[in-house]
C-alpha cells in the first residue's frame, strides 16, 4: 500500500532513465506509487512504463528561456496532471523544470513541493548583471517551494548568504553512485584491454576522456583545445569525448559545428554511451572542464570510485569531488591552458596519477554510495509529510500501513484504495 503519491519531474528523458532512476526505484521499494515527468526525448519518446516499473509521463517544456508560450501551455498541462492525478508530493529537478513544477503544484494545490537543486544557476564568472538576474529566478522558485535539497554543500551556503531561501527550508542531499558498477579491478579486464585495441590505442599510449552533455559549458572547447596543443607535441595520447548532444540546449554542440568538425582531427566522438564503466577504465585521465552549474558531477563521482587521475575545473561542485593535489587536480575555469598543463603532468608523472587515483576512490568509496542519499531524501519525505499533518492528530508516517491523503486525514489503505486517481500503468504494476 502506497504511503503517498510522487511525481518527479527531469528536465530530460535521460534524467528518469539515468541521474533519477535510482531514487525513484527506491522510493517505489520503500512505498511510495512513484511517477516520472519529462519533455520527450531520444530515449522516452511516449507515455508508458519504465523498465522499473514507474509510470512516465510526457510534458512538452523546454530547457531554453526562449520558449514563453511552449511553456505556459506546458505549465497548463502540469496543472491539469496534477490535477487529476492528485499527488501528494511534486519534487521537481533543475532549472525550468523547478520553476514550472513547482508553480504548477501550488496552482493545483499539491500539499508537498520539493526541488532538488542540481547546482545553482548562476556561477563564478557570470557578469554581475547576469548573476542577479538567475539569482532572482532561483530566489522566486524557492519561494514555491516547501524545501530545497541541495546537491553540494556550498550552494547552500550561496542560497542562504544571498537570501535566496532561509536556512530551515535547504538542507543538505549530496550525490552517489553504484559503486560496486564503478569499480577500479574493472580497468585489469580483458574487455578494457579489447576496447582499447578497438579504438586504435597500442600498448604504452594514453588515454585522455571527457564525457558530459556536448554542451559549452562542460568545457568542451578547452578540451578540444588542449587535445590539441598535446597532440602537437606528441602522438602517442588519444583524446576521447563521450556524451550525446543536446540540440535544444542554450550553448549546444553538434557534431556538423565547423569548431567541432575541426576538433574531430584529434578527438574521438563516442557519442552517448551505455557502457561508462568500461570507457572510464580505459582511459589514464578523465577530464571534466566545466564552466558551473554542477551539483555533484556524476562522472565526477564514477571517474573518482574508477580510481581515475582526475582534471577539473575549480568551481562548486567540482570541488566537492575534487581537493587538489589530494583526488585530483584543479584548474581555472575557462582556462585551455592551464587545463593542458595538468593533462601533461599526470600523463608524465604516472606515480603522481596513480596517488590521486587512489585518493579520489577512497574518497568517493566513502561519499558517493548512492543508498547514502536515498535515505536522506526519504527522510525528508517522511519528516514533511509527518509536518502536513494536523498537529492535533500527530500520526506518523508508516510504510505501507496509512496513506497521507494531502488532506489531514489518513485512512487505512485497505479502505480507501492505494491512490486516488491512480493511473491504469500504476494499478497494473501493483
Amino acid at each position: 500500500m502506497a504511503i503517498a503519491k510522487v511525481a518527479h519531474l527531469a528536465s530530460s528523458d535521460i534524467g528518469i532513465r539515468v541521474h533519477l532512476r535510482k531514487q525513484m526505484v527506491d522510493q517505489q521499494a520503500r512505498g511510495y506509487d512513484v511517477h516520472g515527468i519529462t519533455p520527450p526525448g531520444q530515449w522516452i519518446t511516449a507515455d508508458g512504463m519504465t523498465g522499473d516499473g514507474i509510470p512516465v509521463k510526457l510534458v512538452n517544456y523546454s530547457s531554453s528561456a526562449r520558449t514563453p508560450i511552449r511553456d505556459l501551455r506546458a505549465l497548463i498541462d502540469l496543472v491539469r496532471y496534477f490535477r487529476a492525478e492528485r499527488f501528494d508530493i511534486v519534487h521537481t529537478h533543475g532549472l525550468k523544470p523547478g520553476l514550472l513544477g513547482r508553480l504548477a503544484a501550488r496552482l493545483a494545490r499539491v500539499p508537498i513541493v520539493v526541488h532538488t537543486i542540481h547546482g545553482l544557476f548562476f556561477y563564478e564568472g557570470m557578469s554581475a548583471l547576469a548573476r542577479r538576474g538567475w539569482a532572482q529566478v532561483e530566489r522566486l522558485g524557492m519561494r514555491l517551494g516547501d524545501y530545497a535539497l541541495s546537491q553540494n554543500r556550498e550552494d547552500i551556503e550561496v542560497a542562504i548568504a544571498m537570501g535566496l531561501c532561509p536556512p530551515d527550508r535547504i538542507g543538505y542531499l549530496g550525490n552517489g553512485i553504484e559503486l560496486s558498477v564503478f569499480a577500479p579491478d574493472i580497468a585489469a579486464g580483458p574487455a578494457v584491454a579489447e576496447l582499447r585495441r578497438s579504438f586504435g590505442v597500442r600498448p604504452g599510449e594514453k588515454v585522455v576522456c571527457i564525457a558530459g552533455r556536448f554542451i559549452v559549458e562542460k568545457g568542451h572547447l578547452e578540451f578540444f583545445e588542449a587535445a590539441r596543443r598535446i597532440r602537437a607535441q606528441r602522438d602517442d595520447v588519444h583524446f576521447w569525448a563521450a556524451g550525446a548532444e543536446q540540440p535544444e540546449r542554450p550553448g549546444r554542440l553538434m557534431h556538423d559545428d565547423p569548431t567541432v568538425a575541426q576538433a574531430s582531427q584529434v578527438v574521438r566522438f563516442l557519442g552517448m554511451r551505455w557502457d561508462m564503466p568500461a570507457i572510464m577504465a580505459a582511459a589514464d585521465v578523465f577530464v571534466f572542464p566545466s564552466h558551473g552549474r554542477e551539483g555533484i558531477p556524476r562522472v565526477l563521482m564514477e571517474a573518482a570510485a574508477m580510481e581515475r587521475a582526475i582534471v577539473t575545473t575549480d568551481v562548486r561542485g567540482c570541488r566537492e569531488v575534487i581537493q587538489h593535489g589530494a583526488t585530483g587536480l584543479l584548474v581555472a575555469r575557462g582556462d585551455a591552458g592551464a587545463l593542458t598543463g595538468a593533462i601533461v603532468r599526470l600523463l608524465d608523472d604516472e606515480a603522481e596519477a596513480r596517488r590521486l587515483g587512489a585518493g579520489a576512490g577512497q574518497y568517493a568509496r566513502r561519499h558517493f554510495d548512492e543508498n547514502a542519499y536515498c535515505e536522506r531524501i526519504a527522510d525528508c519525505y517522511e519528516r514533511l509529510l509527518r509536518n502536513a499533518m494536523p498537529r492535533s492528530r500527530e500520526r506518523t508516517v508508516e510504510a505501507g500501513a496509512r496513506r497521507w491523503d494531502g488532506a489531514g486525514m489518513a485512512e487505512p489503505a485497505e479502505q480507501r484504495g492505494v491512490g486516488r486517481a491512480r493511473s491504469r500503468g500504476a494499478s497494473q504494476r501493483r
